[in-house]
């Protein structure tokens, strides 16, 4: 079944992995079993994900792929999403045609960008997980490598009908809906801050 999934689901997918391994190595409730499981899926995420998506019918990729996403699981039972996830939904949910993870890869640089100063210590080893220089800045720039290789870097809001008028009624419905996870935030955002994430993330 994995192998008819096509290219971009494949990287819209593998991201949702991705982040919810790496939100749940950032949220308050993190703890040594969901960091050991949320670093290796990230590790395996950033080796494998662009050869699953480039080439779906490598079986080692994509076998990789869903290890990674079966760890990212159990990081959400053991920790939970942050925040990343409350805003992505509210996009998704004002705009039913856009794939949850392709919503999350375009408001991702904006949003850790915006949140590491709470933990750079953290972001320094998910960039060395990613096989990048251990710091925020390796983070970021290793994210944007990600998704790049993975033909995913060009996304862009205003093709999914996402216009910045809405911004601050996205903003009161990812804390109206999901208040719950800017509560395991390190990083406090306040709904201004949601609306400057989804500013500095518009195209």
């Amino acid at each position: 079944l994995m192998l008819s999934v096509p290219p971009k689901l494949t990287a819209y997918q593998g991201f949702d992995a991705l982040f919810h391994a790496v939100e749940g190595y950032m949220a308050t409730i993190a703890s040594p079993m969901g960091d050991m499981f949320a670093l290796q899926a990230i590790e395996y995420i950033a080796k494998y994900l662009p050869r699953a998506v480039n080439n779906g019918d490598d079986l080692e990729a994509r076998a990789y792929v869903a290890l990674a996403n079966t760890y990212s699981g159990f990081v959400e039972t053991i920790s939970c999403c942050t925040s990343e996830h409350s805003i992505e939904h509210a996009l998704s949910a004002f705009h039913p045609s856009l794939p949850h993870g392709a919503g999350l890869i375009m408001i991702s640089w904006a949003y850790h960008e915006a949140y590491a100063p709470s933990c750079p210590e953290r972001y320094a080893r998910v960039a060395a997980a990613m096989g990048q220089e251990a710091s925020v800045d390796g983070f970021l720039n290793g994210l944007n490598k990600l998704k790049e290789a993975c033909g995913v870097d060009k996304l862009k809001m205003s093709e999914f009908g996402i216009t910045p008028d809405l911004f601050d009624e996205y903003a009161k419905t990812a804390f109206s809906t999901m208040g719950n996870l800017f509560e395991l935030d390190r990083c406090k955002l306040t709904p201004a801050d949601v609306v400057s994430i989804l500013e500095k993330s518009y195209s």
